[in-house]
C-alpha cells in the first residue's frame, strides 16, 4: 500500500492545485483530471454539463453481474479562498507539512475523492472483481446548493434508486482525529431579505429612510431568535447567521435607499420552509410595529432538506465493518452542523446515504484559511472504501 499511499498524497495534491472555487464556479480542468484518473482504472466516464463549464464526472466501473451498485460521490468545488493574507501557505500549492496536505478543498473534499479513486485502484491491483458496479461521481456546485450537481443529478434520473443501492458522500466524518459516521445532517434554508428606505442628501439625514440602519435591526433581532424546533439525538439545534451577504448603499453622501442581505439558517428534521418563513416574518412585523419606517420583503432563494438515515440501515453496518477491519475501534454516529449533498440522495431519490469522509470537522479549517487534511485519515478511507465495495457489490 506504500506506493499507493504516495499517490494518494500525489493525487490529492494535484487536485488542490486545479482552483475550482465556487463562486464563480468552474468545475471543467477539475474535471479532466478526475475523468483521466477513472477511464485509466478501467471506469465508463460521462460528464454531465447543465451549464457551461459546471461539470460532473460520472464514472461507472462495471460489475459483472448480479451485485448490487454502490455509489461514491463527493464534490470537487470549493468556497472561495477569501483573503490570501490569513493564509500562512499558498492555498494552491498543495504543501506537505507536519503529516498534512494544506490548501483549499484539501479536507472538503478533494482528499475524499481522492480516496474514492485510489480505493478503486487498490481493488484492480488486488485483482478483485466487483459482482456490481462501483460508482464514483465527482460532482460540481455543492458549495451553491447543488443546483448544477447532485440536486441536478437526481432530478434528472442520473442517479436514482433503480441506479443506485446505496451511497457515501464523501463529507467530513472524522472529530479529533476519529472516524465516525454522519447519519444525520441538517438542511438549510437561504433567504433574502430586501429592506427599502428613503434616499436623502446624507447632510440632512432625518430627510431620508436609511434602509441599511434598518437592515442592521432586522440582523440584529434575528440574531438573538431562536427557532421553535424538536431537539435531535444527535444534531445541535438550528442556528441562523445573518446578513452573510450585505449589499447597501449608492454613493458616500447619498442616505442608502436599498440594502439587501443573506441569511443562512440550517435546520433539523421536522422543520420546514414554510414556518421558518413564517417566523422570520413574524420577527419584522414585530420590529415594523415599534418603527413604521421598517419595509422589508422576504425572499426563500435555497432549500435543502435535512437527511437521515437509521443506524440500522446495511449501509451503516457496511461502514461499521470496515472501520473495525481498519482502525480495531466501533464506528458510532454523530451529528455536526454542516449540510451537504446526502440531502438529495436520501430524500428526493430515496436513496440511503450518509456523510463519510477523511476530513476532520473540529480540526482541519474547512471554509477558513489553512485548510488541511491528514495523509493518513485519507488512506484510512481508501481501504475503508474498498472493504465497503466488496461487501455490498460482491466478488
Amino acid at each position: 500500500m506504500n506506493s499507493l499511499s504516495t499517490e494518494l498524497v500525489d493525487l490529492t495534491r494535484e487536485m488542490v492545485r486545479i482552483p475550482s472555487e465556487n463562486p464563480p464556479g468552474d468545475e471543467s480542468r477539475i474535471s479532466e483530471l478526475v475523468a483521466h484518473r477513472l477511464k485509466s482504472l478501467g471506469f465508463d466516464v460521462e460528464l454531465v454539463e447543465p451549464k457551461k463549464r459546471r461539470v460532473n464526472t460520472l464514472a461507472t466501473l462495471r460489475g459483472e453481474g448480479r451485485g448490487r451498485s454502490f455509489l461514491f460521490n463527493g464534490h470537487y468545488d470549493t468556497v472561495p479562498v477569501g483573503n490570501c493574507e490569513f493564509w500562512s501557505v499558498d492555498p494552491f500549492e498543495g504543501l506537505v507539512k507536519n503529516g498534512r496536505i494544506y490548501g483549499r478543498g484539501s479536507g472538503d473534499e478533494k482528499g475524499a475523492i481522492a480516496s474514492m479513486i485510489i480505493a478503486a485502484k487498490a481493488l484492480e491491483q488486488a485483482g478483485a472483481r466487483l459482482r456490481g458496479n462501483m460508482l464514483i461521481h465527482a460532482v460540481a456546485d455543492e458549495e451553491t446548493g447543488s443546483k448544477y450537481g447532485t440536486r441536478h443529478l437526481v432530478e434528472n434520473g442520473y442517479e436514482t434508486r433503480e441506479k443506485v443501492d446505496m451511497a457515501v458522500v464523501g463529507e467530513a466524518s472524522v472529530y479529533d482525529n476519529r472516524i465516525y459516521a454522519r447519519t444525520a445532517v441538517r438542511g438549510l434554508q437561504w433567504l433574502k431579505i430586501v429592506v427599502k428606505g428613503k434616499a436623502a442628501h446624507s447632510s440632512r439625514p432625518k430627510d431620508g429612510v436609511n434602509a441599511v440602519l434598518n437592515m442592521c435591526k432586522i440582523l440584529l433581532t434575528l440574531n438573538e431568535h431562536r427557532f421553535s424546533f424538536k431537539p435531535h439525538h444527535l444534531l445541535p439545534e438550528p442556528t441562523i447567521a445573518p446578513g452573510t451577504i450585505i449589499r447597501g448603499g449608492t454613493k458616500e453622501n447619498i442616505v442608502p435607499e436599498l440594502c439587501e442581505a443573506t441569511c443562512d439558517i440550517r435546520i433539523i428534521p421536522g422543520m420546514t420552509s414554510e414556518r421558518i418563513l413564517e417566523e422570520v416574518r413574524a420577527v419584522i412585523d414585530s420590529l415594523r410595529r415599534q418603527d413604521p419606517t421598517i419595509n422589508a420583503e422576504v425572499t426563500p432563494t435555497s432549500w435543502w432538506p435535512p437527511s437521515e438515515i437509521s443506524t440500522s440501515e446495511e449501509l451503516f453496518q457496511l461502514a461499521k465493518n470496515a472501520v473495525a477491519t481498519v482502525t480495531g475501534y466501533e464506528l458510532t454516529p454523530r451529528g455536526f452542523t454542516g449540510s451537504n449533498d446526502t440531502s438529495w440522495l436520501t430524500n428526493v431519490a430515496h436513496i440511503p446515504a450518509m456523510a463519510f469522509g477523511p476530513g476532520d470537522n473540529y480540526l482541519s479549517g474547512a471554509h477558513g484559511p489553512d485548510e488541511w487534511v491528514s495523509i493518513d485519515r485519507p488512506l484510512d478511507f481508501s481501504k475503508i472504501y474498498g472493504l465497503m465495495a466488496i461487501e455490498a457489490c460482491g466478488v
